[in-house]
């Protein structure tokens, strides 16, 4: 069973600024008091945080998974072939407590998951379009190492892009607190809304609602307005 805190994934091509992202994002929601872990995709082939003939390498050659190695500043858990079934629902079996997750890479994953929210991270505007038709569910922003124009954002100039993350993660939070969900559907098309904006319609919704003669709210009623031509 997936963790219920909200997860951030940041993709795109090689030396398109997705650790700039990441560096400056854990930055900001620390400084506001949330516990982050992240998680990096590594596409080099055979890459380990191991090394042959370690104490820990020879644990893992006589069988042993996982593998743990703890000093006096770090531990570390070593999963032997753990990206051949990476799942996010096994990554969070080994994080401690946390309130955001935040991934590197893992693009197909994080492109397909609809619950995960998404930064793009793009060297040109042929890749904002191409990432962009591939995303499924909420991008949270698209951005750049320079300048391509609106609306992709500048990474190292730009501030809206920690403004609408802590707004996703935000949003987020609340939604898994109180449960409660938003939906707005236009001519049969589900229109993507982050949680921010969710909770500001649902509570705009029961509000008006209240107002009516008869009408009782206690805030987790199921509403249904139609608007017809």
């Amino acid at each position: 069973m997936r963790a219920k805190i909200p997860v951030l994934g940041v993709v795109g091509h090689r030396k398109s600024g997705k650790t700039a992202v990441i560096e400056r994002v854990v930055r900001e929601l620390t400084k506001r008091g949330y516990r982050v872990a992240t998680a990096k995709h590594t596409g080099q082939k055979g890459f380990s945080m191991d090394a042959k003939g370690k104490d820990t390498w020879r644990h893992s050659m006589a069988g042993a998974n996982p593998v743990v190695c703890v000093s006096d500043v770090e531990t570390a858990v070593l999963i032997k072939n753990g990206g051949a079934d990476f799942a996010l629902d096994k990554l969070f079996e080994f994080l401690p407590e946390v309130d955001v997750l935040m991934l590197e890479g893992f693009s197909k994953l994080v492109l397909d998951d609809e619950t995960i929210g998404k930064i793009l991270c793009v060297r040109n505007r042929e890749e904002y379009e191409d990432l962009g038709q591939k995303a499924r569910g909420e991008i949270v922003a698209s951005c750049s190492t320079q300048p391509l124009g609106s609306p992709i954002l500048t990474i190292k100039e730009d501030s809206i892009l920690t403004e609408r993350t802590l707004e996703y993660v935000e949003g987020k939070i609340l939604e898994f607190k109180s449960g409660l969900k938003t939906m707005v559907i236009v001519n049969d098309t589900d229109i993507s809304l982050n949680p921010f904006v969710s909770e500001i319609i649902r509570k705009s919704v029961l509000g008006m609602a209240s107002s009516l003669k008869g009408v009782s709210i206690s805030g987790n009623e199921e509403v249904l307005i139609k608007i017809l031509s």
